[in-house]
């Protein structure tokens, strides 16, 4: 049974001017009173509020109150787009078209997801469309990061009346480029401020994963996740092996990998994993057409940031399922190209659908 008080966002906290640029919270809604609340600040998702089978309504998206808060120092990730290249860059460079490129290191020997001022630090020119759907889109220099080329890119978030919140991704470049977009949704399906979510229950639909080195990059190698921490083909609690001792999780601090859906990028939508939350049986179902899923288990939540609900956020209260292509793919050939040539243009969609068990 779920308890928690729900901490609507207060579209004051949300009115702001970042670089020349307004920021705003923008709101969805479907016939059944289910919500999403976004702000073009990074293009995060604020809030996803939906009612369990008790009708009470539960927020399963961790965020915060309002725009200060997210601009704070390491405040970053909560429910925004990353980009150019989510995940991790190792050594923070990479060469193409016989040009090298340094980007610079936002954490040690590593790029993380785009960089110290990745797309999760711009405010997106924003609309509503209709009363269930709001686009964004963002205009990416030329040299933004280290990266080349000029990107041009598109979201159009959408809250279907069957409790989906479906996120198309589209980008068109002038150069090629690297560029692997994500959203970074913080997930409790009991509710932010319920405690840790180690009891919720997870199935993912792959047989591989990308084992990483001590630098949390994958190593290369395409591992079956049979006999394995990893193996959630079967659903069983996040928290049964997240302390095994067990060479990957060790150096992930737990579930920090990604999940092998294809090893080719097309249209084709994917089941890619199910989560149940153990008090309120709210469900999530994540599809997507991207080759892999980032799982993420809240390792290195630390109580510094404060959430909507005036709660800290702490350790392992959250998981993302981040949809993706594979990380690092810049150095590993034999991975889903990330790079986005002129004249082609990026297409693809996720989707988080909520239900009740």
């Amino acid at each position: 049974m779920n308890t928690q008080t729900i901490a609507y966002p207060d579209p004051q906290r949300f009115e702001k001017t970042i670089d020349g640029k307004k920021v705003s919270l923008f709101h969805l809604q479907n016939k059944n009173n289910t919500q999403v609340y976004l702000t073009n600040y990074g293009a995060r998702i604020v809030s996803f509020i939906f009612n369990d089978s008790r009708n009470n309504p539960v927020d399963v998206n961790l965020g915060k109150a309002g725009i200060d808060e997210y601009a704070e120092p390491k405040g970053n990730y909560y429910g925004c787009v990353i980009g150019r290249v989510c995940n991790r860059i190792a050594g923070a460079e990479f060469d193409l078209n016989g040009k090298h490129y340094q980007l610079k290191q936002n954490i040690p020997n590593n790029l993380l997801h785009g960089g110290a001022d990745g797309f999760h630090t711009k405010v997106f020119d924003a609309e509503t469309i209709e009363d269930n759907r709001v686009a964004m889109t963002y205009y990416s220099k030329d040299g933004e990061e280290g990266f080349p080329g000029n990107v041009k890119v598109k979201l159009i978030y959408t809250l279907t009346d069957d409790n989906a919140l479906e996120i198309t991704f589209e980008a068109e470049s002038d150069e090629a480029t690297p560029f692997n977009i994500t959203n970074h949704a913080f997930f409790n399906l009991n509710g932010e401020g319920s405690g840790d979510m180690l009891g919720h229950t997870l199935q993912i639909f792959a047989d591989r994963y990308l084992p990483v080195t001590e630098n949390v990059v994958p190593n290369g190698s395409l591992e079956p996740v049979e006999n394995t921490p990893f193996d959630f083909r079967t659903a069983k609690t996040i928290g049964a092996d997240i302390n095994a001792d067990n060479v990957q999780v060790v150096l992930g601090s737990g579930f920090d990998h990604t999940y092998v859906l294809k090893e080719q990028f097309d249209t084709q939508l994917l089941h890619a994993a199910q989560a149940t939350g153990d008090r309120s049986g709210i469900v999530l179902d994540v599809y997507t057409d991207q080759p892999g899923v980032h799982f993420y288990s809240g390792n290195f939540m630390d109580e510094t940031h404060v959430l909507k609900s005036g709660d800290p956020d702490r350790w392992r209260e959250a998981f993302c399922l981040e949809t993706q292509h594979f990380p690092d793919a810049v150095h590993h050939e034999h991975f889903p190209s990330i790079i986005l040539k002129p004249q082609e243009k990026f297409v693809s969609k996720t989707v988080f659908k909520l239900s009740n068990k």
